[in-house]
């Protein structure tokens, strides 16, 4: 079934939840027909504060950053104490920040503030005042993005990788050790930004995706291939923790500061969950289908670096040859191209979008459930069904 199918077809589960808000759209209910539906707008609220977050998020690495005041302003979050800044740490810090990512995680966390804010208590509202998110739910949002930053720094000296975002990698301009440094100045002043909003468990939970990427990382470098039986179990634990992990926790960052109640609590971090589970599925089935142009990265780049992803996993099942290679990781001359032209004749491929499709509707169901504030559960639906159409 194609996304748009998908899309119209989607059935509510309102029923489940005793606290799912009264709100019908039709969009999501059983569909009468089978014209795709209009991709829902944007809230312009969203957009506009993406904007002031990519300036913010640039001042945080430059010695004359404002002093934060009581007033809500896109420059207002933290101070820079140190009046010999290195100049040259500033520009490595903006690199990334400065080429324009998608900022698809904080696009996220600002969308399911927005939706949780609507059953918040009287004092978070005042807090919001005429916005529609309060100052520390937007907090979270640019530390999402901060970290995510800092972990692709981070996962560039480890993968020795030349080439992100179609640009040169901070490591291949100014080496490794730097590069770890710029990592770490990022997750700094992430730390700085996050310990400002003065809210021990939401402290918690957004310092548990630093643990998580670590930990991630440490079983994607340690996975033993010999281990048939477990492979698909510890790719997704290790994807949970590499990529969903930041999804979730920071969703449920932005519930615990609207003071959501539990159940509403699970739905937004099971809704991130689910999406970043799927965002990273397609991630890696595009790593053998999608061209380096389109992706910005070499293709077969897992494959080069003797990494197992799902379409590997899965196609392993059907021609039990490819186990061979992933054991001694694809280190022998012609494994690479070998092991890619299974996976591409195989159902790896299929299967690993069936999977990714799978909880791309799970988020999308969840997300249906959400207060439709300003179109926002809509625009989370429907970033949740447009994963399996992405190219890059």
């Amino acid at each position: 079934m194609s996304t748009a199918s998908t899309r119209s077809a989607l059935t509510l589960a309102r029923h489940h939840t005793k606290s799912v808000p009264r709100i019908v759209r039709q969009n999501y209910c059983v569909a009468t027909s089978a014209a795709p539906l209009k991709k829902p707008a944007m809230p312009a609220f969203v957009t506009e504060k993406l904007k002031d977050m990519q300036v913010e998020i640039a001042s945080q690495f430059i010695s004359d950053a404002p002093q934060p005041t009581a007033s809500y302003t896109p420059a207002n979050t933290i101070p820079t104490t140190s009046s010999d800044f290195n100049s040259n740490l500033e520009k490595m810090a903006k690199y990334y920040f400065e080429q324009g990512g998608k900022m698809f995680r904080p696009t996220i966390a600002l969308l399911m503030a927005n939706a949780c804010n609507v059953s918040a208590p009287k004092g978070v509202r005042l807090e919001c005042g005429s916005e529609e998110i309060s100052i520390n739910q937007y907090k979270i949002g640019m530390i999402s993005e901060m970290i995510h930053t800092a972990s692709l720094v981070h996962d560039d000296v480890i993968d020795g990788a030349d080439i992100r975002r179609g640009h040169a990698s901070v490591n291949a301009i100014w080496g490794n050790k730097m590069a770890v440094l710029v990592g770490d100045f990022i997750l700094a002043r992430a730390t700085q930004i996050l310990c400002s909003i003065g809210r021990p468990n939401v402290i918690s939970v957004m310092a548990s995706i630093i643990e998580d990427l670590v930990m991630g990382e440490f079983m994607q470098m340690t996975a033993k291939a010999e281990a048939v039986e477990n492979r698909l179990e510890q790719y997704m634990q290790k994807t949970f923790k590499k990529t969903a992990s930041l999804f979730a926790n920071s969703c449920k960052s932005v519930a615990l500061l609207a003071e959501a109640n539990s159940e509403l609590q699970w739905r937004a971090s099971e809704y991130g969950r689910h999406l970043g589970l799927a965002f990273q599925l397609v991630d890696d089935l595009l790593d053998f289908v999608a061209t380096p142009e389109v992706v910005g990265k070499p293709v077969a780049a897992d494959l080069k670096l003797g990494l197992s992803t799902g379409p590997v996993i899965l196609a392993a099942q059907q021609y039990p040859e490819l186990n061979v290679l992933m054991a001694r990781k694809f280190s022998e001359r012609g494994d690479v191209d070998r092991a890619r032209d299974i996976v591409l004749n195989s159902d790896g491929i299929e299967r690993t979008r069936q999977l990714a499709r799978e909880h791309s509707q799970s988020a999308a169901r969840l997300a249906a459930t959400l207060p439709n504030t300003d179109g926002a559960a809509d625009v989370l639906v429907d970033f949740a069904l447009s994963q399996l159409d992405r190219q890059s």
